[in-house]
């Protein structure tokens, strides 16, 4: 039998016993105990683990709390006698249909619910149900929401299937919650549901695109190909040292930085660039009799330690530096799960770098590997050889195989070797280990094995490169709390002055020829030098003009993620929609500012897609609710709640517990479920952090009740900076869910098509805005009209009129060039 038939089988014995409670006069506490915990436990799966009876709150106590791992809801058990007022017909009504009623015990449930933070309830007197969502989320009044009851068990037997899948255990495991309405998105979204010309094409990318291409390749990525005498010249004019790690943010009135973590007392307490590279070069030149512990080098994803590496090994250690101390340096980018965990692969991997970057060590020379071997020989010549110890030529070939032999086995090698270098010669090899942290965790923790049996088996120095998100994570676990460490922490440079180097370099050392291309079907040529002028043009608009709008955007959306700024800034020089051959003009915007935010920000948020879509852009849409959510501000009032949480604080940083902000926005109308779901969205989005610096790791992080939570510095610039920018909107409204079908038909009316090149009428443009705007103050008016005594004014801050502080200023101007351009 399956689940359901027990289920219905129960039912119908339970029917029986009922006839006899009928002549009874039972009871509240009778009515738990004689039929619901039958109905709950032998009808509708629920064991005695998943159940909470009789829990006090506040205002009292609830009846029934049932549990699933990821959803509870509670149930009021009234008198069996006391029948509701329910229609004769039907099994679904409007709440408010019903209230007047059942008044008292819809207001008794809903003081439960609200107390426990919880959305849904049943209300019971044991033979009829009352199924429904409780509270006024997702932007409605709750006596809107549709509730689903049964009006006797006669009702339930006839509508059993609905019955079982609303309440019985599995159902409700499985959906995560009650089901009482299908999930749906109601909404439309412009992109996908209005007919626009090219929404499902590319534009082509732009013309100088092929021309740039290798440019962005040398130029505008991380600095770690340094084999060729170019890429040692790149990196040693481009790379910058971090004196000044201070990002001072005006908004909060204090400093954003990458500070060295003090989760752990063996981070040394530095951040300047050139103080770190001297603590190392102490490590490493230290006495050669002293072996120093494994080095860990720290830092947040795309903080360039790579580069940093590369920069000490490359450009600061000199020839007679690395003569005593020989490097090896192991890119685990290169490496496989089974070449990693294959010791005889790395240590000839070693062995050859050593043979092939160290000729003068003359680890190849016979002679050499005679004294490596000296003893072994001297063995055999006592022993088996002793025989033709007189026959050089013989001994000779002896002494050959011998070496061979041993050379077949990389691990006993190369510490033979090592031991040659420390003891004869006063050298001790370094290996570095850098990208690790692009492995998978079980290959990572490998190479920290890796990197301490060097060390120790060696004697040789192990630096290894690490995320910190990983080193948090793992510093109190197996196998990393087994071994010491010194730990650095490589701090963030200022992305403004990497950013300004590189461009530097390529209009100082790239000789640009003539280009001929067709652009916007017209042949154009490109004279010598118009390729440098783009740089040039992008210069001044980034740094010769006071508060660059595109600097701010590029260094707020990325830092410390000095990676994720490259990529944002080459992916301006490859879009479709960036003006290329207008910016490579000679006399391009001279004197006005240079390249406009919009322009920038478009290139940046749809690539070479017509239309912007939230899943395809790095912009985030602060407007797309999240799945089970369909109220437009929720991730607004979140970080606007943080950002006046951290305002008032006297810390740099601070981080709020979850579980306290969730109990807030309850009083708004919010539930827990939605909550939670919307932090992670932003936490998945960088607009917030935990304090378990989670969010430097790959691995899915899930945030619980219990997790400590912080906006970003990304998550201040968009409240602050982004969201009422014209350019901002008129973007992300395009893929905004549109809950009211009127306004989506104006919408649509007004918004207008993109071209073949990209561009759209900018009359309609900020028609459509001003649109957008109108609907979220429709939607906004619903919104407070159900939460009017709710008086916290952080959380439920008016939207509408933050849009419009800056907006309106922008529309204004929109309109003096929109009658110019008639």
């Amino acid at each position: 039998m399956t689940e359901y038939d027990i289920a219905y089988k129960n039912l119908t014995e339970f029917e029986k016993d009922y006839s006899a409670f009928k002549e009874l006069d039972l009871s509240e506490t009778d009515t738990r105990s004689k039929i619901l915990d039958k109905l709950l436990i032998e009808v509708l799966g629920w064991t005695e683990f998943d159940i909470e009876r009789e829990g006090w709150v506040r205002v009292g106590f609830f009846d029934y709390e049932l549990k699933t791992s990821a959803f509870q809801f509670v149930i009021e058990a009234k008198k069996n006698f006391i029948e509701f007022k329910l229609p004769k017909k039907g099994n679904e009504v409007k709440l408010e249909t019903i209230y007047k009623g059942n008044k008292e015990v819809f207001d008794q449930i809903r003081s439960y619910i609200f107390e426990r933070g919880l959305s849904y309830g049943v209300i019971t007197n044991g033979t009829q149900f009352i199924i429904a969502q409780f509270s006024n989320t997702l932007g409605k009044d709750w006596k809107e929401q549709k509730c689903i009851f049964f009006k006797d068990i006669e009702d339930i037997k006839k509508n059993f299937d609905r019955f079982y899948d609303l309440l019985h255990r599995e159902s409700v495991t499985n959906y995560g919650r009650l089901k009482i309405n299908k999930t749906s998105n109601i909404a439309k979204t412009i992109v996908k549901d209005h007919s626009l010309k090219r929404k499902k094409f590319e534009l082509v990318r732009n013309q100088i695109s092929q021309q740039l291409i290798p440019i962005i390749n040398k130029v505008f990525e991380e600095i770690y190909n340094t084999e060729s005498l170019e890429g040692k010249k790149i990196l040693k004019d481009c790379y910058v040292e971090n004196k000044d790690v201070k990002k001072y943010n005006s908004e909060l009135g204090f400093i954003f930085a990458d500070n060295p973590p003090t989760f752990d007392t063996r981070i040394i307490p530095v951040q300047n660039t050139e103080k770190t590279q001297e603590q190392l070069k102490d490590q490493i030149f230290t006495d050669v009799n002293v072996l120093p512990d494994p080095i860990i080098l720290i830092g947040t994803a795309g903080a360039g330690k790579t580069t940093f590496i590369k920069y000490f090994t490359e450009v600061l250690l000199s020839k007679k530096h690395k003569k005593n101390r020989p490097l090896v340096y192991l890119d685990f980018r290169l490496y496989t799960s089974q070449t990693i965990r294959d010791t005889r692969f790395i240590y000839n991997a070693i062995i050859e770098q050593l043979e092939n970057e160290y000729p003068e060590l003359n680890l190849t020379k016979i002679n050499v590997l005679k004294t490596i071997y000296k003893k072994d020989i001297d063995k055999k010549k006592q022993g088996t050889w002793s025989y033709f110890v007189s026959n050089e030529e013989k001994i000779n070939e002896a002494i050959a195989n011998l070496i061979d032999e041993k050379q077949k086995d990389p691990i006993n090698h190369l510490k033979s070797v090592t031991d040659y270098l420390l003891y004869k010669c006063n050298k001790r090899i370094c290996v570095l280990f850098d990208n690790a942290d692009q492995l998978n965790e079980a290959d990572q923790k490998e190479v920290f094995l890796l990197g301490n049996g060097i060390n120790r088996s060696l004697k040789s120095i192990a630096i290894i490169s690490l995320r910190e998100g990983y080193f948090y994570k793992w510093k109190n676990k197996p196998p990393f709390n087994a071994y010491q460490s010194i730990v650095y922490h490589i701090t963030a440079p200022p992305y403004r002055k990497v950013l300004e180097k590189r461009i530097n370099y390529v209009m100082t050392r790239f000789d640009f020829q003539a280009i001929e291309l067709n652009a916007e079907n017209k042949q154009v040529k490109f004279q010598k030098g118009s390729l440098d002028h783009l740089f040039k043009n992008l210069y001044d608009t980034l740094f010769n003009y006071t508060n660059s709008s595109i600097m701010e955007f590029l260094e707020e959306t990325s830092y410390p993620n000095t990676r994720q700024g490259l990529e944002n800034f080459k992916s301006f020089l490859l879009s479709g929609h960036s003006k290329i051959t207008e910016y490579m003009s000679f006399d391009y915007n001279i004197g006005q500012g240079g390249i406009p935010i919009w322009e920038f920000f478009k290139s940046i948020a749809l690539d070479s897609n017509y239309y912007y879509e939230t899943n395809k852009s790095t912009v985030v849409n602060l407007f797309y609710p999240s799945k089970n959510n369909t109220n437009h501000f929720t991730k607004l009032r979140l970080l606007n709640y943080l950002f006046d949480k951290l305002k008032k604080t006297s810390k740099k940083i601070e981080y709020f517990p979850v579980n306290i902000i969730t109990n807030e926005f309850i009083k708004a109308g919010y539930s827990i479920d939605i909550i939670e779901e919307e932090i992670q969205e932003l936490f998945d989005l960088k607009l917030v952090s935990t304090s378990e610096y989670s969010e430097d790791i790959e691995e899915e992080f899930r945030i619980e009740s219990e997790s400590m939570i912080s906006i970003t510095s990304v998550g201040v610039f968009y409240i602050k900076s982004l969201v009422n920018k014209f350019y901002y909107l008129d973007l992300i409204l395009q893929d905004t869910p549109i809950y009211d079908d009127e306004f989506f038909n104006k919408l649509c009316e007004v918004f207008p098509d993109s071209d073949e090149y990209g561009n759209r009428s900018l009359e309609k443009r900020k028609k459509s805005v001003e649109l957008f705007i109108k609907y979220l103050l429709s939607q906004e008016s619903k919104d407070k009209k159900f939460i009017s005594n709710f008086e916290d004014k952080i959380i439920m801050f008016d939207v509408n009129s933050h849009l419009l502080s800056e907006l309106s200023d922008e529309l204004s101007g929109l309109e003096k060039v929109i009658k110019r351009i008639k």
